[in-house]
């Protein structure tokens, strides 16, 4: 059975990747690295099959993986099925400048990502971006997501998968800001109406993660196939297989 490696697992996206993938009995092992010590979004959930690594030093954190890794999953026969996901991320508010969110959003997750292909044991890498993600975009945020999409699609994985959501709904431990609030307020209304493109395709951070893990589980077409998932796909993959929330 196929192994995980999880960044980002304490974020609204991340949270509960990790905890549909503790419930999947089809993956055997799940890796984390984070600040702190990540938590599922279920109570009294068997996490026997979790191995966390909480370093609050992210610079350590691409060592971290390919040690923990080659460690962990090197063993294996086969790295078939094996998935290094990221729904890893911050704002420009919590970095505090736009350089600290380069180098938080950007930098931490391409170090991230090549770590793990670097290990040898990943089949596939799925990343976490925005609708809007553009390389031409004058905007620090759109950019910043292309630069990483870009970065991570050249590394060379087996199988690349891009989930390109819109307006991120669900319960967060930390607000980001009035702004984004606006958003998902107008966008939660919106969401199950005729008008849910202008509501910016709101999406709940679960039903990311379901879709992200439907969409790992299937086996890769061929070698070096690069999938991007944009928000009307996701929420009719959640539509259809009885992911979506009321």
């Amino acid at each position: 059975m196929p192994s995980y490696f999880i960044l980002g697992s304490t974020g609204l996206c991340g949270s509960h990747f990790l905890t549909a993938a503790l419930q999947s009995p089809e993956i055997s092992k799940i890796l984390t690295i984070s600040r702190r010590q990540p938590t599922p979004k279920q109570k009294d959930i068997d996490v026997s099959k979790l191995q966390a690594t909480i370093e609050k030093d992210s610079s350590k954190w691409p060592e971290l993986i390919k040690q923990n890794s080659k460690e962990s999953i090197g063993s294996s026969t086969s790295i078939k099925g094996n998935t290094f996901f990221s729904g890893f991320g911050t704002t420009r508010k919590a970095a505090g400048s736009a350089e600290n969110f380069i180098a938080i959003d950007r930098d931490i997750n391409i170090n991230a990502f090549q770590a793990a292909k670097d290990s040898g044991v990943y089949e596939t890498a799925v990343l976490i971006s925005a609708m809007n993600s553009s390389i031409d975009s004058s905007f620090l945020y759109p950019k910043t997501k292309a630069e990483i999409e870009e970065a991570v699609t050249k590394m060379g994985f087996k199988r690349t998968i891009i989930l390109k959501p819109g307006i991120l709904l669900g319960e967060r431990e930390q607000s980001k800001g009035f702004p984004n609030n606006l958003s998902e307020t107008v966008g939660g209304f919106l969401r199950n109406t005729l008008h849910i493109e202008k509501g910016g395709f709101p999406i709940y951070g679960e039903e990311v993660a379901k879709v992200s893990l439907f969409l790992s589980s299937k086996p890769a077409e061929k070698d070096g196939e690069v999938l991007f998932v944009g928000p009307s796909e996701m929420l009719k993959i959640a539509r259809e297989n009885g992911f979506s929330k009321q």
